[in-house]
């Protein structure tokens, strides 16, 4: 009776350990499924607007790795997994994942700063998130509660704009000191998944991905 029961115990103990090894031995996959954060579905915007408003907007999205060069490396942002990766060659001189980090729950985008820095909005997570390259170290992590998804880089005056799709805005951070810190903040057209920025005279333009508009901010000027 004792052998039978320690065989019945080997036996579930074997198919347990079979039912873990099948499971992703990728130390940066959290998930069982694999699946990109997406911006929010942004709520009515009921808000008057600072700027230009003109009619447009249309945004699709399907990649799932984005490529950016940091400080002359090439870097990695892998959606799915939600993780940063440096690239390097391999033998043969192709491209190769070299080291890489996790990037919140959620990571979408990203951009590089003059600092040499990743600078990396985790849409699920509600996070910024900052990594140096060479090595790849994390940084800085700020919170960013709204579903942050959109950003842009103004090396001029060292903000990162970030827009925030569960609340129809778009926020100003600046990034030049140890920690971010929030110079700018404005409501934008419904649904606001792009951003970018003259680097000349720091007008910041939102785009809406549900047919909102063009909105044109100028942040340095009153009205």
């Amino acid at each position: 009776m004792h052998r039978l029961a320690a065989l019945i115990l080997t036996t579930a103990a074997l198919l347990a350990a079979c039912g873990q090894s099948d499971k992703s031995q990728d130390p940066l996959q959290v998930a069982e499924t694999l699946e990109a954060a997406k911006p929010a579905l942004s709520p009515a915007q009921n808000t008057d607007l600072k700027g230009d408003i003109t009619p447009g907007g249309t945004f699709t999205e399907g990649d799932t790795t984005r490529r950016y060069e940091v400080n002359g490396r090439q870097v990695e942002l892998d959606r799915l997994r939600s993780a940063v990766f440096e690239m390097t060659t391999d033998d043969k001189g192709s491209p190769t994942r070299g080291p890489g980090l996790r990037a919140g729950e959620g990571a979408t985008n990203a951009v590089a700063d003059r600092f040499g820095r990743l600078l990396v909005v985790d849409t699920r997570g509600g996070e910024f998130i900052a990594f140096s390259i060479d090595p790849l170290i994390m940084r800085q992590r700020y919170p960013l509660p709204g579903a942050p998804y959109g950003i842009a880089y103004d090396a001029k005056r060292d903000i990162a704009w970030i827009t925030l799709t569960e609340r129809n805005e778009v926020v100003g951070l600046n990034v030049a000191a140890g920690e971010p810190s929030e110079k700018h903040r404005f409501a934008t057209v419904r649904q606001p998944n792009t951003v970018s920025v003259d680097q000349e005279t720091g007008r910041v333009t939102v785009t809406s991905g549900d047919n909102g508009g063009i909105q044109v901010i100028s942040p340095w000027t009153k009205g």
